[in-house]
């Protein structure tokens, strides 16, 4: 599956990483493809990743990864070009008040839109095995075919994924989350995770 990751900081480097890993050939977009940093990025992945612009990842993918400061969001979706039929997971964070699941879904028009993989650290991302468990990562989508891909995806790169089911129950999910980083980052840092534990499971995976 074809994967652009617009966004080459901790959170898009970090899954376009294991994507690679998994086989998924993964080209970032960005405003300056040859730039030392991109170049870093791409030595440290391997063969399956590549750089281009923003608009090139886009149009060869069949998965867009929105992992960008969400002041950035109105900018890289205008750069982006068509994104009908395309599955656009948005990984944002908005500081200001705002849904940046709303912003993102009213800006990327024709698109499939996955909420995902903002609900848990970098850190976690990174490495979500914490002994016999992996990390829970939520998710929310109006698109059940685009859902089934993203729970793939994340399975693929080591999560627990949960399905939410639509944007009102996830905004419910991220203020209980906040909750929690008040709480339990003082103590633990940022190196902790979310663990659901469900009837169904025979075991840990």
């Amino acid at each position: 599956m074809n994967i652009a990751i617009i966004g080459s900081g901790h959170i898009g480097g970090t899954l376009g990483k294991a994507w690679a890993a998994k086989g998924h050939p993964v080209t970032f977009g960005s405003r300056d493809p040859q730039s030392e940093r991109m170049r870093e990025l791409l030595e440290s992945i391997g063969p399956n990743a590549a750089t281009a612009s923003v608009k090139e990842a886009v149009a060869i993918s069949e998965v867009v990864v929105l992992a960008v400061p969400g002041t950035e969001i109105e900018r890289v979706l205008e750069e982006a070009g068509d994104l009908r039929r395309k599955i656009v997971v948005n990984a944002t964070i908005l500081f200001d008040g705002r849904s940046a699941d709303e912003e993102v879904r009213r800006l990327a028009n024709g698109a499939r839109v996955v909420r995902a993989f903002h609900t848990s650290t970098w850190e976690a991302l990174a490495n979500p095995r914490f002994g016999v468990a992996n990390a829970t990562l939520f998710m929310s989508s109006d698109n059940e075919e685009a859902k089934q891909t993203v729970l793939l995806l994340g399975a693929e790169a080591g999560f627990d994924m949960v399905d939410t089911g639509g944007a009102e129950a996830m905004a419910e999910i991220e203020k209980a989350l906040f909750s929690f980083w008040t709480v339990l980052s003082p103590r633990f840092g940022r190196d902790y995770a979310i663990r659901v534990l469900r009837r169904e499971e025979a075991q840990p995976s």
